[in-house]
């Protein structure tokens, strides 16, 4: 059954962002109420949840409601994920030409990873990069190189939270076993995944970082067991590192 009262309450929200965006973001308590025949008493609880949640500010001089900083960071996290598209889109062609093996990069979706885009090689055995697939955290090297960068109030959530689903008999069964697959991230932020997500399958992720640090997505390198050799993997981790920072420098300008 739909809570009617809810999708209310949503409206209302929306109702709020969308007149401070027409009326040059400056609009009084009295104002709001007025424009969007919201009762004074509902709208003293609705602004004071989005101030607590900086999607509002109030004006201490002219006591006039503003859109804050929560507001304005959706917009730019927004913008990021739309840049970051065709910034990685090129990097993939020059990983997959470099390694000749399938490449991929991946956007963090809360619990799990989504493959967004994909560049496939011709080889006689390889891995099909299908977009818009989706993969755990806990399993997929992407999805471990991002958990990894996050901070780490957010990734002791994760682990106290995520219900351990074994994709093969290698995936990690255990926050603790996680946690020692993590701990063995490389200097460079490259980390291995070896069959955890797929049976034959090596997959080398690095997470890309926001200019604050917090992980928007990793690329990801995949190769055939058989075909997987030391100096192959010095190669992989090399590229990812490269690919990884001029990803990130374009899309801090």
């Amino acid at each position: 059954m739909i809570n009617k009262s809810a999708i209310k309450s949503a409206d209302r929200v929306l109702d709020v962002l969308e007149l401070l965006c027409r009326r040059g973001n400056a609009a009084s308590h009295t104002e709001l109420s007025r424009s969007l025949g919201i009762p004074k008493s509902s709208l003293t609880g609705l602004v004071r949840n989005l101030v607590s949640r900086c999607y509002l500010e109030k004006d201490p001089d002219t006591a006039n409601y503003k859109l804050g900083s929560a507001f304005f960071g959706l917009m730019q996290q927004g913008k990021h994920v739309r840049d970051i598209l065709e910034i990685a889109r090129p990097q993939l062609t020059w990983l997959t030409d470099k390694t000749q093996e399938a490449s991929a990069f991946y956007l963090f979706r809360g619990d799990h990873v989504e493959r967004v885009l994909g560049e496939e090689v011709d080889q006689h055995l390889s891995y099909r990069m299908t977009p818009h697939v989706k993969f755990p955290l806990y399993s997929a090297a992407a999805g471990k190189a991002v958990l990894s960068a996050l901070p780490k109030d957010e990734k002791e959530s994760y682990l106290r939270e995520v219900d351990f689903k074994p994709m093969t008999s290698q995936t990690a069964k255990s926050p603790s076993e996680l946690m020692v697959r993590l701990n063995a991230i490389s200097a460079d932020r490259v980390i291995i995944s070896n069959g955890e997500n797929t049976i034959g399958v090596v997959a080398l992720a690095i997470a890309v970082l926001r200019q604050d640090g917090y992980p928007i997505g990793a690329l990801s390198i995949v190769v055939p067991q058989v075909r997987y050799t030391k100096e192959l993997e010095r190669k992989c981790q090399t590229s990812l590192v490269l690919a990884a920072q001029r990803t990130e420098h374009e899309l801090s300008h």
